[in-house]
């Protein structure tokens, strides 16, 4: 069976992947949205700073596994939960939820903003809204 260490581990990679996720929509949205300001030239600065800020997150992520290696039969049997699996699925359905919601909604601040890129900046901010909503939904649901 699986421990509160394999909980605590999972609930951590998903805190990271919304963290993660959250950092590069909005220094896309910042590249995209307005190039050449000054947004854009601090996302550029993020971005270039970002896969040493993931290399340290990652190892933090495996701070803490001693007691419970991340590649055992109790993790599997995680990730197998039927609750797990419950939740795996509403988080799914509010994900699409959240995407058919932000349609109309992006697409009438993206005509009154006008943007360079109006296709662009809709895909990107619809792909970042079904993960987010996907993870976070995720993460409350979960245990």
């Amino acid at each position: 069976m699986y421990t509160e260490a394999h909980v605590a581990y999972t609930r951590r990679a998903l805190w990271l992947a919304l963290t993660v996720l959250v950092l590069l929509g909005g220094v896309a949205l910042a590249l995209n949205a307005a190039p050449g300001t000054t947004a854009a030239r601090m996302a550029g600065t993020v971005l270039r700073l970002f896969p040493l800020a993931l290399l340290l997150a990652l190892a933090g992520l495996r701070v803490g596994l001693a007691d419970a290696p991340p590649r055992g039969a109790a993790l599997r049997a995680l990730l197998a939960d039927e609750w797990r699996q419950h939740s795996l699925r509403r988080a799914t359905r509010n994900a699409l939820a959240a995407v058919l919601l932000a349609q109309p909604v992006l697409a009438v601040l993206l005509s009154m903003a006008d943007p360079s890129q109006p296709l662009v900046l809709m895909a990107g901010l619809s792909a970042l809204t079904a993960a987010v909503a996907g993870i976070g939904s995720m993460l409350w649901y979960d245990r």
